[in-house]
């Protein structure tokens, strides 16, 4: 296959989400023909995915007025890093309820949502905008991405796929009955409750999850929660910031190779009693194990950053590498460096990171 057909194949496969005046548009790499348009971000995104395997959204604030909904296996939606995506408060949203002793208490909304869909890459660069409201008798907010494979047998509903995220997001990424998802990389300077949930999956590998203070010298709640029901999770690494626990690890089985504390952790790993379900449909196996195989505090560290190396988009296109680095500085003035890298070529849909 020639070089030249296989550059027209990704380009006719692509779609650019921008904004033009009052409309967001949808136009090919390199072309100046709007596809699509209208004054709802959310239905310009939508209908890239409907249509093409890839959708980039550019530079940008949007403002979506419902959930973005994954709509079939198989596709690629990339957040560029100066792209801002926030809900629209008044209009109807579309929720999932949280698992509570009150039933519809707290209804939770993905900003980007992949139901039961296989081989899907989320690419999250940018920042997902929380909201959030709450009052005595029920609550509603916003979640930034999540992959739900719940369904009626219990088992796992979707298979295969990517998220990362090396953009703004202040509450949990989540991973609900998948199997064979690949994290890269998940690595937040928000403190979220944990920079990654999971919850009845399976056989999923995960790369660098990083949760780092937002303030020197501070501290943050959880890198990573396996809530219940996970079962042959491997990390490669996890870091946290004098963490409330950096890894909470409740009904799954999980073996991590290295573990990260800046500072002294105020608990380095939480392994309570069996949790109930959030989410999960998947049945109890009532069982636990913990192997983390190498685990270490950098106490006298002094100060942290992540440093993201993504894409300029849209002229990195096709192929790029992105890199993200915990920076931390100890009192010597020293530098520990912990990096993670990725490639993904969009002209390779069997390129899956």
């Amino acid at each position: 296959m020639t070089t030249s057909f296989l550059y027209a194949a990704w380009q006719n496969d692509t779609v650019l989400i921008q904004q033009e005046g009052t409309s967001t548009v949808v136009k090919h790499p390199g072309g100046n023909k709007i596809l699509f348009k209208d004054t709802d971000p959310q239905l310009a995104i939508e209908w890239g995915l409907k249509t093409v395997t890839n959708t980039v959204i550019l530079g940008g604030e949007y403002v979506v007025s419902d959930r973005i909904d994954i709509p079939r296996p198989g596709v690629t939606l990339i957040v560029d890093q100066r792209a801002t995506l926030r809900l629209n408060p008044e209009s109807t949203h579309t929720t999932i309820d949280f698992k509570s002793r009150n039933a519809g208490y707290w209804q939770m909304l993905p900003m980007i949502y992949n139901k039961g869909h296989d081989d899907v890459r989320i690419l999250m660069f940018g920042t997902l905008e929380k909201w959030k409201i709450e009052n005595r008798d029920n609550g509603k907010q916003t979640l930034p991405i999540m992959f739900d494979g719940r369904n009626e047998k219990g088992i796992c509903g979707l298979s295969g796929g990517v998220m990362m995220v090396t953009g703004h997001a202040t509450d949990s990424l989540w991973l609900v009955d998948s199997a064979r998802v690949h994290v890269p990389v998940i690595a937040l300077d928000t403190n979220p409750g944990a920079s990654l949930v999971l919850e009845g999956c399976e056989d999923c590998h995960l790369g660098l999850i990083a949760s780092i203070s937002p303030t020197r010298g501070g501290n943050t709640a959880e890198t990573i929660d396996l809530n219940s029901r996970n079962i042959d999770i491997t990390i490669e690494r996890l870091v946290g910031e004098r963490s409330q626990e950096i890894i909470d690890c409740n009904e799954s089985h999980v073996i991590v190779e290295d573990v990260i504390s800046i500072g002294s952790p105020r608990k380095m790993f939480g392994r309570g009693p069996v949790s109930g379900p959030r989410y999960t449909d998947r049945r109890s196996f009532g069982s636990r194990s913990l192997d983390v195989r190498n685990a270490t505090v950098l106490e006298n560290a002094v100060g942290s950053r992540l440093i993201h190396e993504v894409p300029q988009l849209p002229d990195a296109l096709p192929a790029f590498t992105v890199q993200t680095t915990v920076e931390v500085t100890l009192t010597n003035n020293q530098k520990k460096l912990y990096n993670r890298k990725a490639a993904f070529d969009l002209r390779d849909q069997t390129n899956r990171q």
